[in-house]
């Protein structure tokens, strides 16, 4: 086989790869590609994580609310079987204790859900230690080496 030489194109240049200026602007495009695709694969596993928890807290909070329910209507025909004769007082207080316990709960949810970290959390600080890099990167003095 014959040693292969670059060819040449129609205006006489050699197709071998670009130096100088165009080979680091290749090199920033590729290592910019490369993070990108990483960031993009990190948000795909965050969605499938949050996916999963988000039907895993389902199906528990609607157990959880039919046990409930069913609890509560027996509880509350035994409170008016106790108190045949004053069944509408049991009623009302068994409706007030309900009410003042789903309260309670409307409010612990809140605060649950009002604590909870931010969606994409370790997307977002990654793209920000990105940027932070790219930005102490642009101003290196030309000749200095790159920060590990």
């Amino acid at each position: 086989m014959a040693d292969r030489q670059p060819s040449s194109g129609p205006d006489g240049h050699s197709d071998a790869r670009p130096s100088g200026l165009f080979a680091s602007l290749h090199g920033v495009i590729d290592t910019v590609l490369g993070i990108a695709g990483t960031r993009f694969e990190l948000i795909g596993i965050e969605v499938a994580e949050e996916k999963e928890r988000l039907a895993a807290l389902l199906v528990t909070a609607i157990a959880t609310v039919f046990a409930f329910c069913f609890a509560a209507l027996l509880l509350t025909l035994l409170v008016v079987a106790a108190f045949w004769d004053n069944r509408l007082v049991a009623l009302g207080v068994c409706a007030l204790v309900y009410a003042a316990a789903g309260a309670w709960l409307v409010l612990r949810l809140r605060t649950q859900l009002a604590s909870r970290p931010a969606m994409f959390a370790a997307t977002i600080a990654e793209l920000a230690k990105d940027r932070d890099a790219l930005r102490e990167n642009l101003r290196r003095p030309p000749g200095v080496p790159p920060l590990p």
